[in-house]
């Protein structure tokens, strides 16, 4: 792992880098009855029908970028989407350009002039960022810590994966030209997400960063298993924040799960077949989108 110098082509070079490495998060359950697949006996994908929607309506938990022989049966797959005519996503792949997402971000990475990270987190953060970082303090001293996680940390094990082996990308390609395609947020609502973040959150996010990454390539590989067996509990297990320590990835992610209900009930509401294909975490843990579908009263069945 590493910390670099984050110059305006670095960003923008290093966006594929970033969504790989935003991935070892997604690619989306001690703690208890979290998701309806827990306690079940046989294996079921990350895949979920709404059974009391008044057309076919599945949600669909991706993980953003696995290796071909990830692969699960595609069969209950494909089924969903010859069910669907509308294919919602997290942001909508026909508009999703990486570079202008760097661009909107990069205004936002550093603290205004006179400003430093030693400044603005915890001593023991700033100590830990000098210890794993391979280049000079210089380099990254002005940039806010959800700057770091995004742009400047690399984990083991994701160069063996890429977005275009995954359910978001198969899904795309076998719908593009014949689907209505949607999202369930904007660019900018994207990149708000991040740099509205305060000190707290965005330290806190950082320090979950370097967690995960720290614990890689053993997390990704027990990551897609669980999510080969369909294993809410076990992600959620695997990821979400024990006792008072740092949550705000976990934070960031529910914030986002939690302002897409209310735009996955309207599809609901609408009577179109509809797919709903986000990033495994977003459908797991008790304030996850399959927890707030049912406490607005929808069944699923976990396929």
């Amino acid at each position: 792992m590493q910390v670099k110098p984050a110059s305006q082509h670095t960003r923008i070079d290093n966006w594929k880098m970033k969504r790989r490495f935003i991935l070892l998060f997604v690619v989306l359950a001690l703690a208890g009855d979290f998701c309806v697949a827990q306690g079940r006996p046989t294996q079921r994908h990350f895949l979920w029908r709404v059974v009391n929607a008044t057309a076919p309506f599945y949600l669909v938990g991706s993980m953003h970028a696995l290796r071909k022989s990830d692969y699960p049966a595609l069969a209950e797959f494909d089924q969903a989407v010859n069910d669907s005519a509308k294919f919602i996503f997290e942001r909508d792949p026909t508009m999703n350009d990486p570079t202008l997402l760097s661009r909107k971000l990069a205004p936002q990475t550093s603290y205004p002039r006179g400003v430093t990270i030693q400044q603005r987190v915890n001593p023991t953060t700033f100590a830990l960022l000098k210890r794993i970082a391979r280049v000079p303090l210089s380099a990254f001293e002005n940039q806010k810590p959800w700057a770091i996680a995004v742009f400047n940390l690399k984990a083991q094990g994701m160069e063996t994966v890429s977005s275009r082996v995954s359910i978001d990308h198969y899904v795309y390609e076998k719908t593009r030209h014949r689907g209505e395609i949607g999202g369930l947020e904007t660019i900018d609502e994207f990149a708000r997400s991040l740099y509205e973040m305060n000190d707290r959150e965005s330290e806190s996010y950082l320090l979950e960063a370097i967690e995960y990454g720290q614990r890689s390539p053993e997390l990704l590989n027990e990551t897609i298993a669980a999510w080969k067996s369909g294993s809410t509990a076990r992600i959620y297990q695997l990821y979400a924040p024990h006792g008072n320590g740092p949550g705000g990835y976990w934070r960031w992610i529910e914030k986002r799960s939690s302002l897409w209900v209310p735009r996955i009930e309207a599809e609901i509401k609408s009577g179109k077949p509809t797919m709903v294909i986000v990033g495994a975490l977003h459908l797991c843990g008790p304030r996850g989108v399959i927890a707030q579908l049912q406490g607005r009263g929808y069944k699923l069945d976990q396929l």
